[in-house]
């Protein structure tokens, strides 16, 4: 008996140094293909992600959605890297995006913005991620991620974050808020680039809004009519103009004043800027840039005249007196000055007579160096700047504005 039970427990202890031989292979073998995939695999795709991300954001922008979709998903599967994970989630949201899925889009960006806290991309994933949540509604989530970049973002960040907040309060109708809040995006903004442009569109927006409304604002005033009072000896007692006064108390001119009416204006002394690089113009008051508007300007040969002018005698519905072919009255589809003229009278000698800003018959020229030198604009632009700005409102035109001159 003796022996058969040594026989026996040498069977047993060879059964079990089988499994965990068996054990040890299988962990090993498991090891080696998480290796191979974490590491190798995803040090590869990490040495290559450069590259990768390259020509992903080449066929992105060439509209191969597919293959730009199918060079990030093993980036975004395979790697966990602070620099190159997130850069790949923020252009694989861009794909979903252009492709039409929303819910892909917010699940990607989503990643990007919480799963790589260290990132140095972090806050531009979580500026995104915010601006998604705000497109589809979820205001709230957005509101508080805007709340955070304003506190602790870098300025190219904060000026983005600062305009979700300033939409956000223009939902609850606190234009004054909004306005304030972008006036601080555009002074963190680079100079010059879509965030810049997208605070100074809706600083201008508001800025508009508030001086053209009903409701008092913190800068504006209240005439109380006398005897004898008419828009036009008002406009004239206020230094403003008649479209503002009209604009601001839902006047027209067939309107009847009586004595103690109360009147809103808003005092301002304006001063505009034309930069001719880019075909734009700038209105200034006292807190530096008011609104921006794009103007088409003087083509080659004819080019805008640099220099210092101030707005003449304006007129409404201007008859074109077209040089070697006579007067061609208002509404005449042949009538380049549109629906309002505004001439430039120079400060000096050697500068042109015959410039000004007026309407235009050819919008799809705004933005263009194509005129005969004067700056023409969008119909409804002219008539809004029109009714703000006074004779002899000082005007510069310059080759390229130093942004210090805005305010900034």
């Amino acid at each position: 008996m003796g022996p058969r039970k040594r026989k026996d427990d040498i069977s047993l202890t060879k059964i079990i140094l089988g499994i965990c031989l068996i054990a040890v292979i299988a962990f090993g073998v498991h090891r080696a293909a998480r290796w191979f995939k974490e590491d190798y695999v995803g040090g590869a795709l990490e040495a290559a992600a450069p590259s990768e991300l390259a020509r992903a954001e080449e066929a992105f922008q060439t509209g191969n959605l597919d293959e730009a979709r199918a060079i990030l998903l093993p980036i975004v599967e395979k790697t966990r890297n602070d620099a190159i994970s997130p850069q790949a989630l923020l252009l694989l949201a861009r794909v979903e995006e252009r492709a039409g899925d929303s819910q892909k889009c917010l699940a990607y960006l989503k990643r990007a913005a919480q799963e790589f806290p260290q990132s140095p991309f972090s806050a531009q994933a979580e500026l995104a991620y915010a601006r998604a949540l705000e497109k589809h509604g979820q205001s709230e989530e957005a509101l508080a991620i805007f709340t955070a970049l304003q506190e602790n973002a870098a300025p190219e960040v904060r000026a983005p974050a600062l305009c979700g907040l300033a939409r956000a309060a223009e939902r609850t109708d606190d234009l004054e808020k909004a306005r304030a809040l972008c006036r601080e995006a555009v002074r963190d903004a680079a100079w010059n680039t879509p965030d810049w442009d997208e605070a100074a569109e809706s600083l201008g927006r508001l800025n508009i809004a508030l001086i053209f409304s009903p409701k008092p604002t913190p800068e504006s005033s209240v005439y109380t009519v006398e005897r004898g009072d008419n828009l036009t000896n008002i406009g004239m007692k206020l230094n403003t103009t008649q479209g503002l006064l009209m604009r601001a108390n839902a006047l027209d001119k067939i309107t009847t004043l009586n004595v103690g009416d109360r009147i809103k204006y808003t005092p301002r002394d304006f001063r505009i800027i034309i930069e001719r690089s880019t075909c734009r113009l700038f209105l200034l008051d006292g807190d530096g840039l008011f609104k921006c508007y794009p103007v088409g300007l003087g083509k080659p040969g004819h080019e805008t005249t640099l220099g210092e002018y101030r707005i003449g005698n304006k007129q409404v519905d201007p008859t074109w007196f077209k040089p070697n072919a006579g007067p061609i009255p208002p509404g005449d589809p042949r009538n380049e000055l549109g629906s309002r003229w505004m001439p430039l009278v120079p400060e000096r000698e050697e500068l042109p007579t015959d410039l000004g800003i007026h309407g235009t018959i050819a919008p799809e020229t705004i933005g263009e160096h194509s005129s005969s030198g004067c700056a023409r604009m969008h119909n409804e632009d002219v008539e809004e700047l029109y009714d703000l700005v006074v004779r002899s409102t000082p005007v510069e035109i310059v080759e390229t504005v130093d942004p210090r001159d805005l305010g900034l």
